[in-house]
């Protein structure tokens, strides 16, 4: 038989390390991975100093706006010079109940605006609250009328609101609105021991309507279904959407619940 096919008996002449060749790949693997940590931090260091470009108008938009609003209540205010006789008429003619929904406004700039929706329990978009509708409310409702709609809500819608979205709050916690005795425990003194006490007493603005307005926490609605029909920038008696709308309040808040 030929030597051509036969098998070598000599072991190769190069020495071969299993150690090394482990350490060589362990080393390996420790670079990789302070490589990357090395350029995660780069990377993070370097989004943290970026800054975004920004035009110069940005930086003034917010007291140009907080400008234009202030003047606006200025106007509004000397306006609003009603007289007695005025001021009787129309509380004879008109609902004492008024629903305010806060529509606009997710930052307002302007200060003023700012205290009174947090006078008003309204401090974030599509807070809901009832409102006495006397002559204060009215003159706070004509200053942030662009930002709310208002009107005169029914019985029914009362009562919807309540059942749907209604929370007290006890302790200073807001708090679902569960059982009669919940109610019982918190307004019994005034002779209100159930939610149809307290339904009654909004909806006749009753001589217990602060301390229940108080009880009660902001509704929080959302948004109308199908979106605004109309330009919210609009006031509605010109065919837009804020402002006072009277009983169409009932359908614009039914669209929210």
């Amino acid at each position: 038989m030929s030597d051509k096919y036969a098998v070598p008996n000599k072991l190769p002449g190069k020495t071969i390390s299993v150690l090394k060749h482990r350490k060589r790949r362990i080393q390996q693997d420790k670079s990789v991975l302070e490589q990357k940590r090395n350029d995660r931090i780069k990377r993070t260091f370097k989004s943290k100093t970026h800054h975004k470009f920004r035009r110069a108008e940005s930086f003034v938009m917010g007291y140009l706006k907080a400008e234009r609003t202030s003047k606006r209540i200025r106007r509004t205010i000397l306006r609003t010079n009603v007289t007695e006789q005025s001021a009787q008429a129309a509380a004879e003619t008109n609902p004492r109940l008024l629903l305010v929904m806060r529509h606009a406004g997710k930052k307002i700039y302007d200060k003023t605006t700012s205290d009174i929706f947090k006078s008003l329990r309204m401090p974030l978009r599509h807070n809901t609250v009832f409102l006495e509708n006397n002559k204060e409310n009215q003159l706070l409702l004509r200053v942030i009328e662009p930002f709310v709609v208002y009107g005169h809500p029914s019985l029914s819608m009362i009562r919807e609101l309540l059942f749907k979205k209604g929370f007290a709050r006890i302790d200073g916690k807001k708090t679902a609105i569960q059982s009669n005795t919940m109610v019982e425990e918190q307004l019994g003194d005034k002779g209100i021991i159930c939610l149809e006490d307290i339904i009654h007493e909004i909806y006749t603005v009753g001589p217990n309507f602060a301390a229940v307005n108080e009880f009660l926490c902001a509704f929080m609605l959302s948004s109308p279904r199908d979106g605004w029909k109309k330009k919210v920038s609009v006031p509605f008696n010109r065919g837009g959407e804020y402002g006072e709308r009277g009983n169409g309040i009932n359908d614009l808040v039914a669209r929210c619940l």
